[in-house]
């Protein structure tokens, strides 16, 4: 695929609003606030579980872990959502406590009437999240991960984004953002390895060229058509046409198309401003002879001043290695997408995004 551009090859390569944040669960509260100067420790996706011992090795404990280390949805290979340590809630503390992602989790009938959810920010490091589920029996634990797994996950995982949004705030690629002005009057905050791009129609393609642990970043627009136009049909058919005419492969009739055989996840996501954003992730691959393939996810809006439809996308090829990790640092740079005229990229409003169930 080098032979069509120099500077970036693939030759290398419910409507039910879980209102993630902060509304769906009772009790959900932010408080911390930078209580302390350390930073919060632990690499990407890694939570500490703290339960009393007599629960941890019980089949509810065994219950909240499953549900930490579920498989990440997406991806071409098995990688756990989150990767898990435990401790006893005895044992919880000095430096124990200044891990990024924390779940307590405490079950006493003296003291709860129900099952609970409180979050807090910063409470013992700068950058951790801490949820408490608070539970008045086992029973009524149960029943609340059931029917909120899906809310608490999220939260989590936009947790993650958000650290890797703060990152791309300080330290993002200049050359992406002023290609991504040129065309479409947005700004992207990209990660600063890209150095790779090619200009199409409408259409522009940036990477950071690694054989592997690579990442890619495409932007494209086409006219919006009505309100199905961030619906996943819609979205899936406009990227298989979209990179069908502007990547082509080294082989001919080689070029990227969505994979129709694995599952495709979609939801809607509204923005800090109100502005609703279609999501869809999934898996591309090479038609054709090559052999190349992997996760991709990407957000499109509606931009009422022009009429248009923009959509930014992230996907990695990273075979038999950490897949999600990649992809959630080009999910967060999908949140700085915005245009020009907004400014400067603000990662805290990343916390502030409202999503649908996925489906």
């Amino acid at each position: 695929m080098n032979r069509i551009f120099s500077k970036c090859s693939m030759t290398g390569l419910l409507l039910i609003c879980c209102v993630m944040t902060w509304g769906l669960f009772s009790g959900c509260t932010g408080s911390g606030g930078g209580r302390t100067f350390a930073n919060a420790s632990g690499r990407p996706g890694e939570i500490m579980l703290v339960m009393p011992n007599q629960y941890l090795n019980a089949p509810i404990g065994m219950k909240v872990q499953n549900m930490l280390k579920q498989e990440a949805i997406g991806l071409s290979q098995v990688e756990p959502s989150m990767k898990v340590s435990r401790v006893p809630t005895e044992s919880f503390e000095s430096f124990l406590r200044y891990v990024r992602n924390v779940l307590i989790v405490d079950i006493d009938d003296t003291r709860f009437s129900t099952t609970s959810l409180q979050v807090s920010f910063d409470e013992w490091a700068k950058g951790q999240i801490v949820l408490r589920l608070n539970s008045n029996s086992v029973d009524s634990l149960n029943s609340y991960i059931d029917r909120n797994t899906e809310g608490l996950m999220n939260l989590y995982a936009n947790h993650e984004f958000f650290r890797f949004g703060e990152v791309l705030e300080k330290s993002f690629s200049g050359s992406a953002n002023r290609n991504a002005d040129s065309i479409f009057h947005h700004q992207v905050n990209a990660p600063g390895d890209i150095v790779g791009w090619k200009f199409g129609t409408d259409f522009l393609w940036m990477s950071n060229n690694l054989p592997r642990k690579r990442h890619d970043l495409l932007i494209y627009t086409y006219p919006y058509t009505g309100s199905n136009s961030l619906d996943i049909d819609h979205m899936v058919a406009m990227r298989d046409s979209v990179l069908r005419e502007n990547i082509q492969g080294e082989f001919e009739d080689s070029y990227p198309t969505t994979q129709k055989e694995f599952a495709l996840f979609h939801r809607y996501i509204t923005m800090h401003d109100g502005t609703v954003r279609g999501e869809l992730r999934g898996l591309w691959e090479m038609h054709g002879k090559a052999r190349m393939g992997g996760p991709f996810v990407q957000q499109a809006y509606h931009n009422k001043k022009d009429g248009r439809v923009y959509v930014v996308e992230g996907f990695v090829y990273n075979p038999n290695d950490d897949q999600l990790t990649l992809l959630r640092m080009m999910e967060a740079m999908l949140y700085s997408f915005r245009p020009t005229e907004e400014g400067n990229f603000v990662p805290e409003n990343i916390l502030k995004a409202k999503y649908t169930r996925i489906f």
